[in-house]
């Protein structure tokens, strides 16, 4: 027994070749320990977790939202008002005051949206909302809107007031803004000038602005554009040089519109107003000294002659072209245009300007009276040349050696000196586009007179009149501020006889 024992105790494990950690097998865990611990929270706690959390996510939505639409806002309108700012304070400054522009009266010619030809900006007795109105006017006209905005009217107004080449039915939007935030401007500045706040000229300018866009929308607002020049004509605080200007629009439009007793009436009071003394025929004997009389002058006179051709009274039309064309060559004309300041040259081609004008109306009632055809095609001659000659001192080319019978091409650039002069620039390119309309209608007028006698002659007369009426970049195109009735005229006579040569 004693040995059984004995036995037994030799059978035991050295302690140190027995297996480490815990003595029993038996508690060990058989889980592997890299698995993360168990959870700790029931499945119904998740699901009331996940509606908070959604509207955690929504809350800080909105609130950057909120944020960003903030910043937004606050950055649209301090563009907004940023771009009056500008406006007001640059783009309706007041030019440079030189001596030269107001020597030659250009300061009178500018446009004004102010009521003063001295302030610059808008009348600040408009308020707020009126000066917003004012500078939203001037920024639709002047700055550009996408054509695909075109608002379409009535089939009666197939193009605009001006003539030019519009799609058929349509009206420039730039006028339709225009004329939208002028009328409401005038709301505002009928009730700021019954409590006596505008400035004198205020309501006059505001008129004016609103009838001459009216008047380039067709033929459908002529009736509301003379209502409008009535009512400037009636709020200004006394006559001035200016007056004349309106006087003269409401001719036309009265004109245009049949009323020729109305007509006569406005066109004598415009000729009065830049020259009190008159012949039996209410002619001015003599021309006035200020140059804005001498050019207002010359626009009311060739306008009378060719209401009177246009009216069939033949005698009249010469006799007003006649004296017209007198009064033009009183006025010494300068020996060089390099040796003259842009005011004065602007000022001496409008005068050249319109007497080619008065030469035509002179030509063409010659003719109808079966005068000698020899006496028109001199004067037609002397306009086209005289019409060219304009041309190429507003382009910068060579006035001397001049050759007219080398076809003039002209460019559509004009000289820098021009447009970088702020008074000159409308003036320069308005004188430019009526330059080319009038020595283009010259040539054509002359080509029909010699279609059938001399037909090479004729070809190159129409030919040119196709240069200058046509586009510079495309042949056979009409230029971009052609009558789109005159370049039917035109091309058709030159294809005619160039099929038939």
């Amino acid at each position: 027994m004693l040995r059984v024992k004995t036995n037994l105790r030799a059978l035991r494990l050295p302690r140190a070749q027995r297996p480490p950690g815990n003595h029993s097998f038996r508690f060990k865990s058989s889980r592997p320990e890299d698995l993360p611990p168990a959870q700790t929270h029931s499945v119904q706690e998740g699901f009331a977790q996940g509606p908070i959390f959604v509207l955690n996510v929504a809350k800080r939505f909105i609130k950057f939202s909120a944020i960003g639409l903030g910043v937004l806002g606050l950055a649209t309108g301090l563009a907004f008002e940023g771009t009056h700012v500008w406006v007001e304070n640059v783009e309706l400054s007041l030019p440079p005051d030189d001596a030269e522009t107001r020597k030659w009266e250009w300061n009178l010619e500018r446009e004004n949206w102010s009521g003063d030809l001295e302030a610059a900006g808008t009348d600040p007795a408009l308020g707020f909302q009126g000066r917003h109105l004012v500078r939203a006017a001037w920024m639709a006209e002047h700055w550009t809107v996408d054509w695909a905005a075109h608002q379409n009217i009535s089939s009666g107004s197939m193009k605009s007031g001006d003539g030019h080449l519009d799609p058929s039915g349509f009206v420039d939007p730039r006028l339709v803004k225009t004329e939208c935030f002028l009328r409401d401007a005038i709301a505002i500045a009928e009730q700021k000038n019954i409590q006596g706040k505008l400035r004198p000229r205020t309501m006059t300018q505001l008129l004016t602005l609103h009838a001459a866009v009216l008047e380039r929308m067709g033929s459908e607002a002529m009736v509301t554009a003379k209502a409008q020049y009535e009512r400037a004509w009636s709020s200004q605080p006394s006559i001035t040089p200016q007056s004349a200007r309106i006087a003269l629009k409401l001719a036309d439009l009265n004109h245009r519109l049949g009323h020729n007793d109305d007509a006569l009436t406005w066109w004598s009071r415009t000729i009065h107003i830049v020259h009190p003394h008159s012949d039996k025929n209410g002619i001015p004997l003599e021309m006035p000294e200020s140059p804005y009389a001498q050019r207002s002058l010359l626009f009311a006179l060739s306008s009378l002659s060719a209401f009177y051709a246009t009216t069939g009274n033949f005698i009249k039309a010469q006799s007003v072209a006649e004296s017209a064309l007198d009064l033009a060559r009183s006025v010494r004309q300068p020996e060089s245009m390099a040796s003259i300041s842009p005011q004065h040259a602007i000022h001496a081609l409008t005068l050249l300007q319109r007497s080619s004008v008065l030469a035509i109306h002179l030509a063409e009632v010659l003719y109808a009276q079966r005068r000698p055809i020899i006496l028109s095609t001199q004067w037609l001659t002397t306009a086209a040349q005289s019409s060219e000659t304009v041309i190429r001192a507003l382009t910068g080319l060579p006035l001397v050696n001049l050759s007219f019978d080398q076809p003039l091409t002209p460019s559509d650039t004009i000289e820098i000196s021009f447009l970088n002069t702020p008074s000159l620039k409308k003036p320069a390119i308005s004188l430019y586009r009526d330059s080319r309309r009038t020595a283009a209608e010259a040539w054509n007028l002359l080509g029909m007179l010699m279609e059938g006698k001399q037909q090479q002659a004729a070809l190159d007369a129409y030919g040119k009149s196709v240069r200058l009426a046509g586009s510079s970049k495309e042949w056979g195109k009409p230029a971009d501020t052609t009558l789109k009735t005159d370049w039917e005229v035109i091309w058709g006579n030159y294809s005619r006889v160039v099929q038939t040569k």
